[in-house]
């Protein structure tokens, strides 16, 4: 596992961007780590409807991954995480800027890991959603977990 936090985020950002969807919306990940993930999505015309007003299918989106990556945070390190259920409560909406969305894994209970994350306006911290989920967990042989075979691979290749 990479020891360094920059080393860290460089590798969990390699796992986002082998999400064509992910790369598409301009996910980043600010924050990687024990269990928590967050990410930030700046606001685009192209993921807005005819109002000018944030899609929530972009939300969605935003929140479903940085939620998932919570679940790959995880001190266990899990190789791989499938939602199975993410129940989303918009509050509020947008038409500009970006979007901060904070997820924590708070328990792993066999291999159904539970989620909760927000999203806000990033600029004036305004809560524009908030879910719960739970995810998959899968696990590969120990000490390989997803960021240190995503880290194996970008030394090898």
């Amino acid at each position: 596992m990479p020891h360094d936090q920059s080393d860290i985020l460089h590798v969990a950002q390699s796992l986002i961007t082998q999400l064509p969807y992910a790369v598409a919306l301009q996910i980043n990940i600010v924050a990687f780590g024990s269990g928590a993930a967050a990410m930030k999505m700046r606001v685009l015309p192209d993921l807005c409807d005819a109002g000018g007003v944030l899609h929530e299918g972009a939300l969605t989106a935003l929140m479903d991954t940085c939620a998932g990556s919570a679940v790959m945070a995880h001190d266990s390190e899990p190789l791989a995480t499938v939602t199975l259920d993410l129940r989303l409560d918009l509050i509020s909406w947008i038409a500009k800027g970006t979007v901060l969305a904070k997820a924590e894994c708070y328990a792993i209970k066999g291999n159904v890991a539970f989620v909760t994350v927000v999203a806000t306006d990033q600029e004036t911290g305004a809560l524009l959603a908030k879910a719960s989920g739970s995810f998959t967990v899968e696990y590969g042989p120990e000490g390989k977990g997803g960021l240190e075979t995503v880290n194996l691979q970008t030394r090898q290749g």
